[in-house]
């Protein structure tokens, strides 16, 4: 016995063509929804959450991020190398330091203040 409410369906009659058409314009296409899922798996990672973290506050060099994270400088590249791959991070040498940073970029920018909002507390609901 089902005692849910039926949902009404939908008639044609609320369908605004040109409403319609400026959400289609904007939604990406195959590929580009591809790259953007592709981005949001490589941050999906605790690891590189933290290596995000550490990056919005200070440049630093693998060595450093491997000390702070107890883990080896092999595994810690090898994120660095995934946050790299979607442009999120970049690194540049010094002397014999390879120092790693946020990007400078949108994609930096943004996930500089996504952590800024959801370390503040703003970003949380209550579920």
């Amino acid at each position: 016995m089902n005692d849910s409410v039926p949902t009404p369906l939908c008639g044609e009659s609320h369908i605004d063509p040109q409403h319609e058409e400026q959400i289609r314009a904007r939604l990406p296409s195959e590929d580009e929804a591809a790259d953007i899922a592709a981005v949001f798996t490589h941050l999906s990672d605790s690891t590189r959450v933290k290596l995000l973290s550490m990056l919005a506050t200070s440049d630093l060099c693998v060595c450093e991020m491997a000390d702070l994270l107890s883990m080896s400088q092999p595994a810690v590249s090898h994120h660095l190398r995934i946050l790299r791959q979607c442009d999120v991070v970049r690194f540049r040498k010094s002397g014999q330091r390879t120092m790693y940073y946020l990007s400078d970029n949108e994609i930096g920018n943004t996930i500089r203040q996504l952590l800024q909002v959801v370390m503040s507390g703003k970003g949380q609901t209550d579920v």
